[in-house]
């Protein structure tokens, strides 16, 4: 254990002995101190099953039975459960990323099979007679018997192929130039100058060859490496000929900043991830990092052609320390561009806004280089940040630990009804701003509605995810419209889809329909029928008028005549508990009728008040016929007159103006509608210009408290049989004209032109 500690240490702090003795005596009383517990066997070995389990729930029977079999071999190892857990600790995903075609790479290769007699005995047979024959050892060294003379042969030189290929090493060697390593002694400045002097002088070339090496982070003599800070300083020792040495030191200061700042970008983009020191990095993030990684390797292949220019020159170059760093300076700027976005990073800014923002000032001081530099590396992130966007769009799928894409807030328990509003939202940071790059922001909506229009057109069953793959892809360039092309190919397809699906199937036309009979009064004479039956049982005073069960069917036969059977039987009436006496019309608003589960609150509004209107209507209409002992005054037919004539009035313009144009307007909206969220936003501005036509906003209060009085009059004036018709009649001549004076002054501001029409028809 504390091996592995020392070795740990010495990675982490390399050349400080003092702080290395401080950090194992701290670690190591750390490590004494501490008991850890034993890994839990029996929470393994229920983890594993439940892999198992898994694995053959999905299919992959295939999957457990190698599982199973490597289990088994390591049944009675000692360490067995702290190698699982180990393993189950590594373990990513292991379901989708485990191919057991892999396991046959890891099985050991069969040992080649034993050689046998048999195989001897085939190469080298016994039956051969030459190895059974005796050796005549004295046959051919018999030293007594003369030689005859051999004629001399001509020698023929041999052929290339007979030549021997043994070389003489002496060949072999290259002569040594031994001036090469006189000079080569020379240039070593830092080696033959004297310890004592205090300036030692060196060339320009060598300072050039110094500063060369200091940029590609290597260690030099000119500019010292600092351990503890991973810096360069200068060395003031050495100086250049026949050159003012404040000059020369204020152009190396220059030199070594640059060069600090790519130590730093260096070691930044080069660092790993270790268990003491995490380096949490998302897709983005490792992506930028790629990036800077390979502006890195070119910016160095730069300096080895300027090093080549320099020391090996093919042509003569003067040397000359200015120029170096006028061309230092202009490759230096877009890598060190990327410096200043790496520390805006690290400043919790998000890697494609910094990019963004670089960007755009580059193209506003017409800097073309830094612009082309830069949205290079912007794209090759753009294009792992559009990854999930893309998965989003197309499959309407939002991976829960990807924070590449903070744009949406996943409300799983919200049901099927409210699927399309509060199931996926817009996630909004400070000031109610999208939590996303601003160049996204403009698109932010296409990409939501996009996506939410897959998700509920896989509910209904009726959307391809292939469909995506048959179009061809807009390619992101630098065209500033690029991006909401690519954003508008993939937000047509579904939105499309779904609208025609609504629209085609008139699913949500039908429900605005029978929202208008209902409510609205689009069938007047069934409506008006409803409207009776309702005010004659509340009329009746009996108890029990209001009985819920019994106004539900009421409504279920009055509507049924010309609603499907399934949608009368959506049909509630839900009533409160109010006492019927029929003094005023607003007991109507005890009665509400709920077609959903929640009706939208302004039509039950402008249902209630219709129903008033068609309630002082009926007592008016009953008031005249109601046969009477008595001849009724002239004053009485005047006040019956005034008050119906009213009543007339402000029911028309409720149906036949303000109802029937406001739904012809949204009708039309709804014709041109891109997307279900731009239908649901002309449904809401439909309901906010209906409620304001129909005097039932805020801003009309007055004036609608002023049209309820004067229907309770005609109520009252009908219940009276006529005997208060002289109170009545200053009481209208005080209500109307007020009414009259409200609606020219609101309409002449400009809100509505109907409302000049209505008031000049009242008057």
């Amino acid at each position: 254990m504390f091996c592995i500690t020392d070795e740990l240490i010495k990675s982490m702090l390399k050349s400080d002995p003092q702080a290395y003795k401080h950090a194992r005596e701290i670690a190591a009383r750390n490590l004494r101190g501490h008991q850890y517990a034993r890994t839990n066997q029996f929470d393994i070995t229920a983890r594993f099953a439940g892999l198992d389990e898994k694995f053959r729930v999905k299919n992959r029977d295939d999957l457990a039975d190698a599982l199973q079999t490597r289990l088994q071999k390591l049944e009675g190892y000692k360490y067995q459960p702290d190698v699982l857990s180990l393993l189950l600790q590594l373990a990513d995903r292991p379901l989708e990323n485990t191919h057991v075609e892999a396991l046959e790479l890891l099985r050991p290769a069969s040992p080649p099979p034993p050689l046998t007699w048999a195989e001897i005995l085939q190469e080298d047979p016994y039956s051969d007679d030459e190895i059974w024959k005796d050796i005549d050892y004295g046959e051919d060294s018999s030293g007594d018997e003369k030689l005859p003379k051999r004629k001399d042969k001509v020698h023929i030189s041999p052929a290339t192929f007979d030549i021997d290929d043994a070389y003489d090493p002496e060949s072999c060697t290259v002569s040594t130039d031994e001036t090469l390593v006189t000079k080569l002694e020379e240039t070593k400045f830092w080696k033959v100058a004297d310890e004592k002097k205090a300036e030692v002088p060196i060339t320009e070339l060598q300072a050039v060859r110094e500063t060369l090496f200091m940029l590609g982070g290597l260690q030099t003599s000119l500019y010292r490496m600092k351990s503890w800070t991973h810096g360069t300083s200068l060395c003031t020792k050495y100086v250049i000929h026949n050159t003012p040495s404040t000059a020369t030191i204020h152009l190396l200061s220059q030199f070594m900043e640059i060069g600090n700042r790519l130590n730093d970008l260096r070691e930044w983009a080069l660092q790993k991830e270790t268990a003491s020191r995490p380096i949490p990095r998302s897709p983005l993030h490792q992506t930028f990092v790629a990036a800077v990684r390979t502006r890195l390797l070119q910016f160095d292949c730069c300096l080895s052609q300027q090093q080549q220019k320099y020391l090996q020159p093919e042509n003569a170059v003067p040397v000359s320390l200015m120029q170096l760093h006028n061309d230092v300076r202009a490759m230096s700027t877009p890598i060190l561009s990327l410096d200043s976005i790496r520390k805006r990073v690290e400043l919790d800014q998000h890697v494609l806004e910094a990019l963004f923002e670089q960007i755009t000032l580059a193209q506003m001081t017409l800097d073309d280089g830094l612009f082309k530099y830069t949205s290079d590396v912007f794209f090759e992130c753009l294009e792992t940040f559009l990854k999930p966007i893309r998965r989003w769009m197309e499959t309407g799928e939002l991976a829960s630990n990807d924070d590449t894409l903070p744009l949406f807030v996943n409300d799983t328990h919200s049901d099927a009804a409210s699927l399309w509003h509060d199931r996926y939202v817009l996630s909004l940071g400070g000031r109610d701003h999208l939590l996303s790059p601003s160049f996204l922001r403009p698109v932010a909506e296409k990409v939501f509605i996009a996506g939410k229009s897959v998700v509920f057109l896989k509910e209904l069953s009726i959307y391809d995810t292939n469909s995506h793959a048959s179009g061809q892809e807009p390619s992101l360039q630098h065209d500033t419209s690029a991006f909401e092309t690519w954003i508008s190919s993939k937000y047509s397809i579904a939105s499309t889809v779904l609208r025609q699906h609504i629209l085609e199937t008139d699913g949500l036309m039908q429900v605005l329909n029978n929202f208008e009979i209902l409510y609205l009064g689009k069938n007047g004479a069934v409506f008006e029928d409803f409207a009776t039956a309702i005010i004659e049982r509340m009329e009746s005073g009996r108890r029990g008028w209001n009985d819920r069960y019994v106004l539900t069917e009421l409504a279920r036969g009055i509507f049924g005549t010309i609603l499907t059977a399934a949608t009368a039987e959506r049909v509630v009436v839900r009533a409160t508990k109010a006492k019927a006496q029929g003094k005023s019309v607003k007991d109507l608003a005890a009665i509400s009728i709920d077609y959903a589960r929640s009706s939208v609150p302004i039509y039950q509004e402008i249902c209630t008040f219709l129903m008033q209107i068609y309630r002082v209507k009926h007592a008016l209409q009953r008031a005249r016929v109601r046969p009477s002992r008595k001849a009724k005054p002239l004053a009485f037919y005047g006040s019956l007159h005034r008050l119906m004539w009213f009543a007339d009035v402000l029911r028309s313009y409720t149906t036949e103006t303000a109802i029937f144009l406001s739904t012809r307007d949204m009708s039309a909206a709804m014709e041109k509608a891109e997307d279900v969220d731009e239908m649901a936003q002309i449904h809401v501005e439909y309901m906010k210009r209906l409620h304001q036509r129909a005097l039932l906003s805020k801003e009309l209060k007055p004036i609608h408290n002023a049209i309820i009085e004067l229907l309770d009059l005609g109520v009252l004036f009908a219940q009276t049989k006529g005997s208060v018709s002289q109170q009545v009649n200053q009481e209208v001549d005080r209500l109307l004209p007020f009414i009259i004076a409200g609606l020219r002054s609101v309409g002449r501001a400009g809100a509505e032109p109907m409302w000049e029409q209505l008031a000049d028809r009242l008057s």
